[in-house]
Order: structure tokens, then sequence, then C-alpha cells
């Protein structure tokens, strides 16, 4: 069940050129027009930047510096929608911004992105290969577009059922799982786990159930890996392979990692990550936690500092196993001791980009050091 660093985020640069004419027309508190883009343009307001901007476009509507600066502040206003999770407001700036700029690479990667992750594929295509067209060179681009196309040969074959907030791709001819079950267990997961968290994502979550094969060549991951979540949820599902509440614990496992990404905008730690969703899974399946006996008596457990790092695709099946037990173990600590509502007010912290170390000192009142000796001792 794992969870990636991040999903592929372009950072817009924040910076406008500054037009070298056409700036006349002053406010009433004595800045120009374009000193009030600048500043709000600083500051993240982006709407008011282009309100600001559009003072000066009124008179020089042909200018086209005034043109690169509002695609600009499009593409930093569609990019802060984009972290906030908004997607449909980000898309429409973005598409915005192509009318004025069609070869902008940035609108361009940013629409492909967005239509990647709501499974338009062939808009991905498109807007990626524009994309590299503007800048041939961009070698994470030409990476991803080769998974994406990788992707296609199997996913565009699948069948599709929407259903409340996911979108789901499935095997129409298998009759080796149920898509009503699949469908039940996600609604399932939608309530409970989000009565946990108080938080209810309001976007379109993608799901993608593929062969055990058909996972085998697309997950790029090792073999101890039996789903992932890069912004979409995938696994295997075979029911000569897992039964019913094996496929429904995975299926809560990865969707308690779409929530957290969605609420924190992706800033949790890993280990946090990992023992929320296994919190989560334990409701219908137990979490396998051996792996820290053999751990404790010879002394070898991950110290805190390390353990994020645990989890990479670099580390072996054993050292990963003991990474999830000692996550799931911590996490359970933390919400024995602390209660639900304590972690979620740490995760509205983390929302804010906080460093999870601050947060975490400032709503326990103590070092991570002492937590960490406290979570020892109690085990």
């Amino acid at each position: 069940m794992k969870y990636p660093d991040k999903i592929i985020i372009v950072t817009v640069i924040l910076i406008i050129c500054h037009p070298a004419v056409g700036l006349t027309g002053d406010d009433p508190s004595g800045e120009t027009w374009w000193q009030l883009v600048e500043r709000a343009n600083r500051n993240e307001e982006y709407v008011s930047a282009l309100d600001y901007l559009s003072r000066i476009e009124i008179n020089q509507p042909d200018n086209p510096e005034l043109a690169r600066a509002r695609v600009t502040i499009l593409n930093n206003l569609g990019n802060k929608y984009y972290q906030e999770r908004d997607i449909a407001r980000a898309r429409d700036v973005f598409l915005e911004a192509l009318e004025i700029d069609p070869a902008n690479f940035v609108t361009l990667r940013m629409l492909g992105e967005i239509s990647y992750f709501s499974q338009h594929l062939d808009d991905a295509e498109r807007y990626w290969k524009e994309a590299l067209a503007v800048k041939a060179g961009d070698p994470s681009l030409r990476a991803q577009l080769t998974k994406l196309n990788k992707e296609k040969k199997v996913e565009g074959k699948l069948n599709s059922s929407s259903l409340a907030n996911f979108d789901i791709r499935y095997h129409g001819g298998d009759s080796s799982y149920d898509i009503y079950d699949i469908q039940s267990n996600l609604l399932e997961a939608y309530q409970e786990i989000g009565y946990d968290f108080n938080y209810y994502p309001i976007g379109s979550i993608v799901v993608l159930l593929y062969t055990g094969e058909e996972f085998s060549r697309l997950r790029d991951a090792p073999h101890w890996v039996g789903a992932l979540n890069d912004g979409k949820i995938r696994l295997p599902v075979r029911s000569d392979q897992l039964d019913g509440d094996e496929i429904k614990a995975i299926l809560w496992h990865e969707y308690t990692h779409s929530l957290i990404k969605d609420e924190t905008n992706n800033n949790c730690p890993r280990w946090l990550h990992e023992g929320l969703a296994q919190h989560e899974q334990a409701k219908v399946i137990p979490v396998d936690v051996s792996p820290l006996d053999g751990a404790i008596r010879q002394g070898k457990l991950i110290p805190l500092s390390q353990l994020d790092r645990a989890f990479g695709f670099d580390q072996s099946g054993g050292a990963a196993r003991l990474a999830y037990a000692e996550a799931y173990s911590l996490t359970e600590y933390l919400l024995e001791k602390y209660g639900f509502w304590k972690i979620n007010v740490i995760l509205q912290e983390l929302k804010k980009g906080r460093g999870w170390r601050d947060v975490f000192e400032e709503e326990l009142l103590m070092p991570v050091s002492e937590l960490e000796k406290e979570w020892r001792e109690a085990i």
C-alpha cells in the first residue's frame, strides 16, 4: 500500500516582468496600477492582481507585455486553486491562460496534469505533447509521457463507473469480483473514514482495478507493494488471490491516503500517512504488527527520524514490513493517548505548510524525541 512522495505538481513562477511602457493611471493611494499588480501578485492575491492589470489593459489592449503578465498571473492563480484541490476552477483558469498564449509551457503542463489525474488520458497526452514542442528537453515531462502511454494500453480498455466521488475503471468482463461490492466498499469508506477525520473530499477520486499481471507490469515498484496511490488508487483485484475483506481493507487503506493528501495539501509525514491508513484498514482486517517483536528484542527499531525513508522503494520487504508496523504502533499510541480530535488538529496545521516536527511539538507540548521515548517504553 505504498504512498509516493508527491504527485507531479509544477511550481509556477510568481515573478512577473515589468513592462517597459504603458504604466499610466494612478490609483488614489498614489501607487501606479502596475505597482498594485506587482504587490498583489507577490502577496498571492491573484484575483486582485488581475483586476489591477485590467485597468492598464483598458488603454493598451494590444500590449504584448501586458498579455504575458496576465498569463503569468493566471498560471499563478490556477496553481493556487490546484494546490487547494479546486480542480474545476484551476482548469478554467489555465484554459483562460491558454487562450491568450497557446504555447505557454506551464499552462500546457498543468492542463495535462489535471487531465491525467482526472483520467482524461487523451487530453493529457495532447497537452503534454504540445508542452514538449515548446520545451523539448524537459526530462520529467518525457518520462511522464512514457508512463502515460504505457498506462493507456491497459486503461484504455477498462470500463467506467462513476459513483458519488469515485471514478472507477474496471474490466467489465471480469467475473472474479463484483463491481457493486467495490462501489459499496468505497461509499462506506467515504462515510466512515470521513467521520473519523471530519473531512470529506469534494473532488473525484480515480480508482483503477487491474488484473495481477497488469498491476505488476505498470506499478514500477518492488514486489512487496500490493497497491499504489499516486493521486489515483491502483490495485490488482482478483478473488482467487484476495478475498472480499482483503479487497475492502486495501480500498479503505488507499482511500485514507487520498483523504489525507487532500486534507493536508499533501503535507503529511509518510509514517503518519501509513499509520492512519492502517488504522482505518484495521477496522476490516487486523494489521500485522509481528515484525515489532523481533525488532524490540534485538534493539533494531527504526528511529523515528529515519522512519519516513524506510518506506522507500529501495527497501527490502522485511524492512518495509517493520516500517509499516512501527508507523501503525506509533499512530495507535497517539490515538489512544490524545484522541482523533488531536490528530485532526495536527492535520489542519500541516495543511498550512508547516513542518511536522514543529506541529507535533507545539500541539503535544513535548519534544519529538520525548514522544518517541514514551512510545518505545509503552510497547
